[in-house]
């Protein structure tokens, strides 16, 4: 959060690290705690344990406390008592992974600064422990803060807009002092953003992704119990399932691809898991037949849709992907067809517009062709319109107005210039960019009060 470059990783945060080693680490203890202990298990936990410490993520051990609790909880209802000695093999498992944790930087000084080594590593320590804890806490409760002020009754039904919290907390950067020079597009809590953004139908669509799989898993728990693999099996998901849902109350792995992948792949196993051995309901052979070329029906359709979906904006992407190595390779006309195919695959997504229009915005300032210069500023204004909140199309747009007009067959007065910077400035109000092309704009009005129409636009 602390950089965009950041956001491209696979973790974010170690906060979402965390929470993926919660999804592997608490089933390892469960089969700890109620399974047999073997070498290589203990060896896992200690390894993922460790990890954990390393971390230090508050939010991570919050739900590896929630995670462990379920776990109990479940096996008092299917009647399974620990392994014994459970208290003392933990106790040690856990001292020898905060050990492994300590001797780790240690370790690797010393193999980088031997003879063939890479030297020494520049290591940066951190801690939730301190100034630093108290300071991330006051960050939080900032977030929170503006995502609260922000729900108000109609985004209560239509929401925000998904990852719209960005946008909000960009225009409100100013009042919040942790994150005045920080990046973030989260709330730290999922459910709060959830209902920021999408409002109440998609708090209640997070809230039953998160609750009727355990609702079923318990009601399930006394017969699942008369397997003993099963009950392992049951105890395990559901403590990682559970971890993971108190961890979204400080954090959001909901919104990182890879621990949603898990999660989904742990209520893939859950699920088959509950309905096993329910015996279907009684029907005639006519109704089932009927019943299942429907079920196909259906599911050959949700295929299509799903894989339509997922497709054109992987598409989308690789186009966009080969445009900016074309342009780099000096191939223009390559490079233009490629960005045309990007943006109208997703013409809901803004990327595609800026990059066409950054494209076509350096060929008229290279070339002064009036073409070039026409279709950067319509691609900046299909920007705006699929997105906006976003300040880069309409930044762009502005510099087309102020700087190529006169290649634009129709170009907009010096008042609206005016209007689009000063919407910048509130879209961004700490964006060097939007602060110097409102200056930019202003400096070539004869009378910045009177806001009169400027030279340029005479």
């Amino acid at each position: 959060m602390h950089g965009e470059a950041r956001g491209h990783a696979i973790f974010e945060t170690p906060a979402t690290l965390a929470s993926a080693i919660n999804l592997v680490l608490l089933p390892s203890l469960v089969l700890l705690w109620f399974g047999a202990r073997r070498m290589w298990l203990l060896a896992a936990v200690i390894f993922l344990l460790a990890a954990a410490f390393a971390g230090m993520s508050r939010g991570g051990w919050l739900g590896l406390a929630a995670g462990s609790l379920v776990a109990f909880q479940f096996s008092r209802r299917m009647g399974i008592r620990p392994e014994r000695g459970t208290a003392l093999t933990s106790l040690a498992v856990f001292g020898l992974a905060w050990l492994l944790s300590l001797l780790a930087p240690i370790l690797w000084d010393w193999a980088s600064s031997a003879p063939g080594g890479a030297g020494p590593a520049q290591t940066q320590t951190f801690s939730m422990v301190g100034g630093t804890s108290s300071g991330s806490t006051v960050a939080r409760l900032e977030l929170y803060e503006t995502a609260w002020r922000a729900i108000s009754p109609p985004f209560l039904v239509t929401g925000f807009g998904y990852l719209g919290y960005y946008y909000l907390l960009e225009a409100a950067r100013t009042g919040i002092t942790s994150y005045e020079h920080s990046i973030t597009y989260f709330a730290h809590n999922d459910y709060l953003q959830t209902l920021l953004e999408l409002g109440i139908p998609g708090l209640a669509g997070l809230l039953g992704i998160v609750t009727f799989p355990l609702i079923a898993a318990w009601r399930a728990a006394p017969r699942v119990a008369i397997d003993p693999a099963a009950r392992l099996t049951l105890m395990a998901l559901v403590a990682a399932l559970c971890s993971m849902a108190a961890h979204a109350l400080v954090d959001f792995p909901f919104y990182i691809p890879i621990c949603l992948l898990m999660y989904g792949a742990a209520l893939g196993i859950l699920d088959h898991l509950v309905v096993r051995g329910i015996p279907n309901s009684k029907s005639g052979h006519g109704a089932s037949v009927v019943k299942n070329q429907l079920g196909k029906a259906a599911g050959a359709a949700a295929v299509t849709l799903g894989i339509w979906m997922l497709a054109m904006p992987a598409v989308a992407e690789v186009a966009a992907g080969y445009a900016h190595r074309q342009w780099r390779s000096a191939q223009a006309e390559s490079a233009a067809y490629w960005y045309e195919v990007a943006r109208r695959l997703e013409p809901r997504d803004w990327r595609y517009h800026w990059y066409a229009g950054q494209f076509w915005l350096a060929q008229a300032v290279q070339n002064r062709k009036p073409e070039a210069a026409q279709l950067a500023d319509q691609a900046f204004a299909d920007g705006i319109a699929a997105n906006p909140r976003e300040v880069r199309n309409l930044l762009g747009r502005i510099t087309m107005h102020r700087a190529l007009r006169s290649l634009l067959p129709a170009p907009a007065d010096g008042p609206t210039v005016v209007q689009w910077s000063e919407r910048a400035i509130r879209l961004a109000p700490d964006s060097s960019l939007a602060r110097m092309e409102r200056a930019l704009v202003l400096k070539e009005l004869d009378s910045p009060s009177s806001r009169k129409v400027p030279k340029w636009a005479k």
